[in-house]
């Protein structure tokens, strides 16, 4: 028999993200979201049915709740609802699961154990994602003893990039205060918040510079209070913090001076809502989320989360980890008010492998993956099963409405430390380089007016597109003629070589989806095919080259690229010896992009930016590093 879930809160931040990513990987499921008011159009998928639920009206509450198996709570804000859905649910003789973040609110839903046992019922509580991923985090090091002493770190970062949901800023404002409810020394303790001690900045990939961070009580505190913690933990002391991008310290340690009443806390969270919708718009709004679970202040001995995904993606797939896991009977006999910390290893193990199948991963915060989450974006990303969701679909550098906001930054910053910068550094003095400077600039314009019959050949829809085009073109000549008059052909062209391929990589890490993007589908070998065809084929509409495709058997597709612009412009430059680059880019990324999925490519580039390429779905499974 087919399980029926309602979503409560289905239409906020959260609750329709779960509803969107549970109905296109289960299909077969029924899911109804439940909220005062119907969901404006285009909202929620449409075959997905509104139910009306007023948690203040109990007798109608329950019995809606009734007719389901399962209810996954996302109502905010908790600390205002607490325990009631909770209640409703064990009066309705259902399960639930919710995405609480609120420590007043786990105090409350705890006080339920007993009587969940005793009706045999469950109730998941802290499912999203902190505490929930960063819960899987810290018990995975605990389990592994990462710290002797039990000492553990949460710090998380998340950009403004998404402006956040109508209640969030409730949440926030909560998190206010000069007391703090914390673990310290194996027990629950109240300390002074410590809003300037010699751990209230931490350095994040990607960020210029050490951020200020917010210390907050989370719910854990309350979990790990209990009795029934998971046998192989032993978590003495866990202090959490974060930053919110444009969000200060100072605005946080002066609010929490304040009680708020429920007027002026409206107010606030009115304007705090108001302005983030403001900020989300901002050039340098950054759509990056950093999660980082440390032992004993040692970053480096940690795990890392970090990718180009809002919070509520995170928090709405750990939801939907906990639903499948309750699914597929993974908490069979595990009655009562639980989180995860009270989870047997092997349960926890499930959910981590289940939440990697949603593209969420986290990993060892070596040299390695912090410049991976530095450098080339992370490797999370907010897509569901269905294809329209993967990032920047069909779109390249000259069609995608805007650019990651710390690309320009990045690629600035690579220039300067390249090893061509300093070879052409050597070669001159302060004077000689600034003519080289100027002779550059010069022939950038130049070049650029070689390239008008280009633009003038494109004079309909992509119009602007080349004009884009032609100078991204005259600028690599410019740029490589001077330093190749300056340096000789052979060095300066490995040089140059080296310096595009890296910023090349570091543009498509951010335009293309990462690998693990993928596992969420049934077939992913397919899926990254079909990615990477729509992109070919947009690009080709471009005029950039000739596109043609072939179906050998229903593994393998060749394709045949011909007729390169690019080439084309480098040679009218004077500039042949690029002709193959931008191919070359195209190789590594296609590569990267398939690295984790059993698809077999050969990448056989010829003489102006021409190319051969055979894709094969393989039958065996491949070893993924």
């Amino acid at each position: 028999m087919s399980k029926e879930i309602i979503v409560l809160g289905g239409t906020g931040e959260s609750g329709r993200r779960i509803i969107q990513l549970l109905s296109t990987r289960h299909p077969e499921l029924k899911i109804c979201c439940g909220a005062r008011r119907a969901p404006k159009a285009g909202v929620l998928p449409k075959h997905i049915e509104h139910v009306p639920f007023d948690i203040t009206d109990k007798g109608n509450s329950v019995k809606t709740l009734a007719r389901f198996d399962l209810a996954v709570i996302a109502l905010g804000p908790m600390d205002k609802f607490a325990m009631i859905a909770h209640q409703l649910c064990l009066e309705a003789n259902i399960d639930a699961i919710d995405i609480n973040d609120s420590l007043h609110a786990a105090d409350q839903v705890f006080t339920l154990h007993k009587q969940a046992q005793s009706q045999q019922r469950l109730l998941l509580t802290g499912m999203g994602f902190s505490p929930g991923i960063s819960t899987l985090l810290l018990t995975e090091l605990a389990h592994q003893k990462a710290s002797p002493q039990g000492h553990y770190q949460c710090r998380l970062y998340m950009g403004a990039a998404y402006g956040g949901g109508e209640t969030s800023p409730q949440a926030i404002l909560a998190s206010f205060t000069n007391q703090l409810a914390c673990w310290r020394d194996g027990a629950r303790q109240q300390i002074d918040t410590p809003w300037q001690d010699d751990q209230h900045q931490f350095d994040f990939p990607a960020l210029q510079k050490p951020v200020d961070l917010i210390p907050f009580a989370t719910p854990e505190v309350a979990g790990l209070s209990s009795e029934y913690v998971a046998e192989d933990l032993d978590i003495k002391h866990l202090d959490s913090r974060y930053h919110i991008q444009h969000l200060t310290l100072g605005f946080a340690k002066f609010m929490s001076k304040y009680r708020l009443g429920e007027r002026k806390n409206e107010f606030f969270s009115n304007m705090f809502f108001n302005n983030g919708q403001k900020l989300k718009t901002k050039k340098d709004s950054d759509p990056d989320t950093c999660l980082w679970v440390y032992p004993d202040n040692d970053p480096r001995a940690g795990l890392i989360l970090h990718g180009v995904v809002s919070s509520y993606e995170l928090t709405a797939k750990m939801a939907c980890v906990a639903v499948e896991s309750w699914l597929n009977n993974v908490f069979a006999a595990n009655y009562g008010v639980k989180a995860v910390e009270h989870l047997p290893y092997g349960t926890r193990q499930i959910m981590l492998q289940t939440l990697a199948q949603y593209g969420v991963t986290a990993r060892s915060a070596d040299e390695q993956n912090i410049h991976q989450a530095d450098q080339e974006f992370g490797w999370v990303d907010s897509v569901s099963s269905d294809p329209s969701s993967l990032r920047n679909l069909g779109l390249n550098w000259y069609t995608v409405t805007k650019q990651h906001p710390k690309m320009a930054k990045r690629q600035q910053e690579y220039l300067y430390k390249s090893e061509i910068w300093h070879a052409l550094k050597e070669a001159t003095n302060t004077f000689s380089f600034t003519k080289f400077v100027i002779s550059t600039l010069f022939a950038w314009s130049r070049d650029g007016k070689r390239l008008q019959h280009w633009r003038d050949k494109h004079q309909g829809e992509y119009h602007d597109v080349w004009k884009s085009i032609t100078k991204d073109m005259s600028m690599f000549t410019s740029g490589y003629g001077n330093a190749r008059t300056l340096l000789g052909k052979e060095k300066a062209y490995q040089l140059y070589r080296a310096m595009f391929l890296e910023t090349g990589k570091m543009e498509m890490r951010w335009l293309w989806p990462n690998p693990e993007s993928f596992t969420i589908f049934d077939d992913k070998e397919e899926a990254i095919l079909q990615y990477w065809l729509t992109w070919l084929r947009n690009y080709a509409k471009l005029g950039l080259f000739t596109l043609a495709e072939s179906q050998e058997g229903p593994q393998k597709v060749k394709i045949t690229i011909s007729d390169c612009a690019y080439a084309a412009m480098f040679k009218e430059l004077d500039c042949p010896e690029l002709a193959n680059m931008v191919r070359e880019m195209e190789q590594e990324a296609l590569t990267f992009l398939a690295n984790r999925s059993n698809l077999d490519i050969t990448f056989n580039i010829k003489e102006e930016g021409e190319a051969e390429i055979l894709l094969v779905k393989a039958n065996k499974l491949r070893a993924v590093s």
